[in-house]
């Protein structure tokens, strides 16, 4: 049997879901549906789910978690393409642009 650490906090009307397992980690942020994890593969967030993934510049789910925290403080929720700046680490320009 897996076992699996899970939390879940509240801030700035989004739910946070953290879980961390021997398989890997996810924080999941609703009501936007952005996941974030290293399931299957090298860190990558997921926007709405039936998007690609996109890989980011972070491994551990310490830092993410801390990006995280920090873009919901600096925006007061969040702001999916600065988020998605913040974690891939490169500026995505208009014809390059995923919702």
């Amino acid at each position: 049997m897996k076992k699996i650490k899970t939390s879940i906090y509240s801030r700035y009307g989004k739910d946070i879901y953290i879980n961390n397992s021997s398989r890997g980690w996810a924080i999941v942020i609703m009501p936007e549906e952005i996941r974030i994890d290293n399931y299957h593969k090298e860190p990558h967030i997921h926007i709405k789910s039936n998007r690609p993934h996109l890989p980011i510049k972070f491994s551990k789910i310490d830092e993410v978690g801390l990006i995280v925290e920090l873009h919901l403080e600096k925006y007061n929720g969040i702001n999916i393409n600065e988020l998605k700046n913040e974690l891939i680490g490169e500026e995505i320009n208009d014809k390059n642009k995923i919702n």
